[in-house]
């Protein structure tokens, strides 16, 4: 039998890299309108957005075309929590509630980071797709999952996220196994999550809540089904 303690489980905390910086460097006033985004100062960001648009009647195209490292304003605004500018960006400048930035995080996975329930449940009710997955495969819930974020993983099943998406580091329940999150490990079991879903080629939810050394996830995996003979000569 391979021995455990050489064959290491997926990276803990490797979920993303710090993004590069902005090729193009923004101008001043783009740079304010990050900023008021960010800031939740929504009289001048309104300024800021006229500023941009210079007369010419497309406010939504003048704030999607400034990004830095790929992040526009209503990622900012959602990752901050700023609720009012969400609302002036997506309801009234009618910006895309699912943009993309480079590495394919939305809005709404900026909220989720953030653990904003209410800007989560806003951009959910105003179109939000709560699988769009990232470059790495991860998705809101996985997130949530891994940050232990109990509400916000409750809204997102509530919403139609699928409780078993695959990443490169496994379902959100693999997540939420390594960190050793077992109040979100019940809430994904409770949610029908599959305790034995494997990530490559052998680590499944088990295994990886005992490289994190969770005894209360372990339980609930064991009592939930979990294999205990593991995978080929991998086992726990």
């Amino acid at each position: 039998m391979a021995s455990l303690s050489r064959v290491p489980p997926p990276a803990r905390g490797s979920r993303r890299r710090p993004p590069p910086s902005s090729p193009v460097p923004l101008s001043p006033r783009q740079e304010m309108l990050l900023e008021a985004a960010s800031d939740g100062d929504l009289g001048f960001l309104k300024r800021v957005v006229r500023s941009l648009d210079g007369g010419r009647g497309r406010p939504a195209e003048a704030v999607e075309a400034v990004r830095e490292c790929g992040a526009g304003a209503l990622h900012l605004a959602a990752g901050t929590g700023k609720l009012a500018v969400c609302r002036y960006l997506v309801e009234e400048l009618r910006v895309d509630a699912n943009a993309i930035y480079d590495q394919g995080e939305t809005p709404l996975a900026y909220a989720v980071n953030g653990a904003n329930v209410a800007t989560v449940r806003y951009l959910l009710d105003h179109g939000a797709h709560p699988e769009k997955a990232d470059n790495k495969g991860f998705t809101p819930l996985h997130f949530a999952a891994e940050e232990g974020y109990c509400n916000v993983v409750e809204l997102l099943l509530a919403k139609g996220a699928q409780v078993d998406s695959m990443s490169v580091r496994g379902t959100p329940l693999h997540l939420a196994a390594t960190n050793g999150q077992h109040r979100v490990v019940k809430i994904l079991l409770d949610h029908n999550a599959d305790c034995n879903k494997i990530v490559s080629a052998v680590y499944t939810p088990l295994l990886v809540a005992i490289y994190g050394s969770s005894l209360k996830c372990v339980k609930l995996l064991i009592k939930a089904g979990a294999d205990v003979n593991g995978v080929g000569n991998i086992t726990p």
